[in-house]
Parts: C-alpha cells; structure tokens; sequence
C-alpha cells in the first residue's frame, strides 16, 4: 500500500478518462432511478386498479390500463437494464456501483409495495410476496457488504483510476471480480467519498424527479 498520491494507471482507450467514468457513473444512476421511480409508480397504479389490468389483444378486457401503465411497465425494465450496462461499462470501477445496488433497490422497493397492500387491504399474498422479496433483496446486499462496505459505496478505484485499498479483509464477490489491496492501491481521500457520493445521488434524484414529470404527463394525456 502507497501513498494516496500513487499515480493513476496509464491510459489505454477513451474510457479511462476521469470524465468518462464521473460522466458513466451518473448516467447510469440517473437512467436506473429514472426507470425504478417508473416501475414503481406502475406499481402503485395497478394496485390501485384492483391489483391487474390489461391493455390490447383480441379479448375483452375487464380493466383498462392506463396509457401510463402501458407505455412504462416493459419500458421502465428495459430502460433499467440499460442503466446498468451503461454504469457498468463506462464508469471503470468509479463510484457508487449499481451492481451492487440495482438489485436490493429493486427487489427490496417492490416488496415495500406488495407489504403496502397487506397492511392497506390485508391481503396476505402481499405479506408473503412483500417478506421474499425484500429476503431477495438484502441478502445479497449483505453478502457486498461482507465483501467490502467500502466498495459498496465508492467502488474500487477513483476518477483518475487509481485502485482503492479497501482494508485487510476486503475479499472479491459477486459483483466485483477484481482482486482487492493490489500492490500500489491507495486509500481514498475525502475528495473521493464525497465525488462518488455526490455523483449517485445528484444522478439519482435528478432520475426521480424526472421520472415523476414524464409519468405525470403521459398520464394526464387524454385517452
């Protein structure tokens, strides 16, 4: 372990730019906070429907989606995925990774949902499918955090791509291959916390708000 001035790799193709992975980071968060926001407020809309709706096809349809159901239920997942794969592929290792975080949000926000109805209807497929999903959700979420709190929360290396030292215990899991404490890994400064931190979460709820304006307005559209 070196100093935190050890110098950054040297670059090999134009995703090794700082601003590329800062740029990667955020766009990644702001599509899968968009698309999530999306799902969600689907979510919330068929729940409020009866619980199922349905939109085309050749048979007669008891409840109507909305247009706003339709368009963003197959849209938001697709549109998450990508968020992703973007993340994933721009940011080098930068920042908060949603990797880690794509699917506990997931899984733990639409068992929030089906937990919802139980306690509002008292349905009780709610609390059952409400308990497996957030069970889904944290335990792999738990398992990252066993591998490394650290890198949970401001990936393996900074915007330069110097690799982070992540503390004696640190071991590879599911989501990050990459063996951790390289020989010349750094410790990150406060500047890296704070970048990678606010980079998640000005993407992130710049992603919710966004989604609420779009969802909104298709809504609103007469049929």
């Amino acid at each position: 372990m070196t100093s935190s001035y050890y110098p950054a790799p040297p670059r090999t193709s134009w995703r090794d730019s700082p601003l590329v992975r800062v740029a990667g980071s955020a766009l990644g968060w702001f599509v899968f906070v968009l698309s999530f926001t999306l799902l969600f407020q689907v979510a919330f809309s068929v729940m409020a429907l009866g619980g199922s709706c349905a939109s085309g096809g050749p048979y007669e349809i008891a409840v109507e989606c909305p247009d706003a159901v339709a368009l963003f239920a197959p849209l938001s997942i697709f549109m998450g995925l990508a968020g992703v794969g973007v993340g994933l592929f721009l940011s080098g290792g930068f920042g908060t990774p949603l990797t880690t975080w794509a699917w506990p949000i997931l899984f733990c926000g639409l068992g929030a949902v089906f937990l919802f109805e139980f306690f509002g209807t008292g349905d009780p497929v709610g609390l059952i499918l409400g308990l497996m999903f957030e069970i889904m959700g944290l335990v792999p979420l738990l398992l990252e955090f066993r591998a490394s709190p650290q890198r949970a929360f401001i990936g393996q290396r900074s915007a330069g791509g110097a690799q982070f030292y992540e503390g004696d215990r640190a071991r590879r899991s599911m989501t990050s291959r990459v063996t951790p404490n390289p020989e010349g890994a750094v410790r990150p400064g406060a500047g890296d916390v704070l970048l990678a931190l606010v980079v998640a979460i000005g993407a992130g709820v710049l992603g919710y708000f966004v989604a609420g304006i779009w969802f909104a307005s298709v809504a609103a559209v007469p049929a």
